[in-house]
């Protein structure tokens, strides 16, 4: 189920961020790159650290696709408030929070807590009754501090945005983009874009200069709301492709490697 999801999210043009842990984690991470999507994830271990270890593969694609980033020290160890920590990491990076599955007392109800605590609307997919596995998302659905969602669409509908066809609605939901580079070029025509970003990662690529501008200015000349353009300058951050500069600044990265990144398509 969250493997088919997360395909279906990332050919809608939206990214896919997890814990890298097994089950639900690995099979969303999975699902996105199987779609040719992006996906990112927060570790609740050291960088160098790869837990679970059946996961150096999934690990190493990940890396390669939005990336994969810690609050933990090289010389830090793992507890159980560091993986409590990176589900509120996760929880803080996206749009909206989708919980698959969970007992009572699962880590994904402390994602969805901060979902909540922060403003960002959480789904949760329906199971049958007497699966134990269903015990977090229908908790969350049944309090009202969950929307059920059957499918990517309704997940999308959630934060504004819609299906493909009619295009991805961005910012105040008047300014729409289609998925894919094209708005971009319509943004900037004299722009070399880096293949696979999603729309608000290449509308805010399109805003930035090799010189310092600062983020307010760039949220305008995107038309991204702040959420938005949070988001989109973590993944070129994390892409190589832009820096956050002191003073609530950021700048693109130099336009030589720019122009590597395009023509490898990283």
């Amino acid at each position: 189920m969250a493997r088919e999801l997360a395909g279906a999210l990332c050919e809608r043009g939206a990214a896919i961020v997890s814990g890298l842990a097994q089950g639900i984690d690995a099979a969303a991470h999975g699902g996105a790159l199987d779609a040719g999507g992006l996906t990112g994830a927060v570790l609740g271990t050291p960088l160098q650290e790869i837990y679970p270890r059946e996961h150096v593969e999934l690990q190493g694609r990940v890396a390669r696709s939005l990336g994969i980033m810690t609050e933990i020290p090289p010389d830090g160890f793992a507890t159980r408030n560091t993986f409590a920590a990176r589900n509120r990491m996760v929880a803080a990076m996206g749009d909206v929070v989708v919980v698959v599955q969970g007992a009572l007392n699962s880590g994904a109800l402390i994602t969805a807590e901060e979902a909540a605590r922060l403003g960002r609307p959480v789904a949760a997919l329906p199971w049958d009754s007497r699966e134990p596995l269903g015990e977090a998302p229908h908790a969350l659905i049944r309090s009202g501090r969950a929307t059920l969602v059957r499918n990517a669409d309704d997940v999308l509908e959630l934060i504004g945005r819609k299906a493909p066809e009619s295009g991805v609605s961005l910012g105040n939901g008047e300014d729409k983009f289609p998925t894919g580079n094209t708005a971009s070029r319509r943004l900037a025509p004299n722009v070399a874009i880096p293949l696979h970003l999603t729309p608000i990662e290449a509308a805010l690529y399109c805003a930035l200069r090799e010189r310092p501008l600062p983020l307010d200015h760039l949220a305008s000349a995107a038309s991204l709301t702040a959420s938005d353009l949070s988001i989109a300058l973590l993944a070129l951050e994390l892409r190589g492709l832009a820096r956050r500069m002191p003073g609530g600044l950021a700048r693109r990265t130099s336009s030589a490697r720019l122009a590597r990144d395009a023509g490898t398509g990283r």
